[in-house]
């Protein structure tokens, strides 16, 4: 009898784990475009090649690149994505950032995650205002290795949502966590700033 128990406790735990089990439902790794947007001027650049989605600002700028997904705001996920920085981690220094966006509607209704030198934000911003902020350390903000391997990203980054709550990771660090955040829109994107070329790959969303 008390083996049947132990067998049915062990069922049921698995059953449990299964229904918040998470696949991969959108990902991308850049080898043709799954419709970001993309612009090449003199002020910057979006553009998807050789495997990456490489994005470029002029000083002072802010530039994005948005894509549509299969994303569904109303149950739990994950966002993961890879960044390469063209001169390593000493790239990012006061006034130059990079980050992961979602909720997206347009460029006066988002939500980002971003990261500069040795810290982290959360921003909210709802028709081209500043309604929420948040700032912590990044505790384990290392710099270059004086030797970098070829194609191992600088960052690796990350959004966990959770009923509400909705944590940021920075190279498997948890760094800022958010609650009360509700996700309608299903497009995601990138934002980068201050005169800089960042590369992003690996895109992936588990659901």
């Amino acid at each position: 009898m008390k083996r049947i128990i132990l067998l049915v406790s062990i069922l049921a735990y698995s059953a449990s784990i299964n229904i918040y089990a998470q696949r991969v439902i959108w990902q991308d790794d850049f080898e043709t475009s799954k419709g970001w947007s993309e612009f090449e001027d003199a002020t910057g650049k979006a553009v998807v090649k050789n495997g990456t989605l490489i994005m470029k600002s002029n000083d002072g700028m802010s530039y994005f690149s948005r894509c549509k997904t299969n994303l569904d705001g109303n149950k739990n996920f994950t966002i993961s994505a890879e960044i390469h920085l063209r001169y390593g981690m000493s790239q990012l220094v006061n006034g130059k950032s990079v980050g992961i966006i979602f909720d997206y509607y347009d460029r006066k209704n988002y939500k980002a995650f971003y990261i500069e030198k040795g810290f982290v934000w959360f921003i909210q911003i709802k028709d081209g205002v500043l309604i929420r902020e948040e700032k912590d350390f990044l505790k384990n903000y290392i710099p270059d290795k004086k030797s970098r391997e070829k194609n191992v990203p600088d960052l690796s980054i990350e959004i966990q949502k959770k009923g509400q709550n909705v944590l940021f990771l920075v190279n498997g660090e948890e760094t800022l966590e958010m609650d009360g955040v509700i996700v309608e829109s299903n497009r995601i994107g990138f934002i980068v700033s201050g005169g800089q070329e960042i590369s992003f790959d690996n895109v992936k969303i588990l659901q």
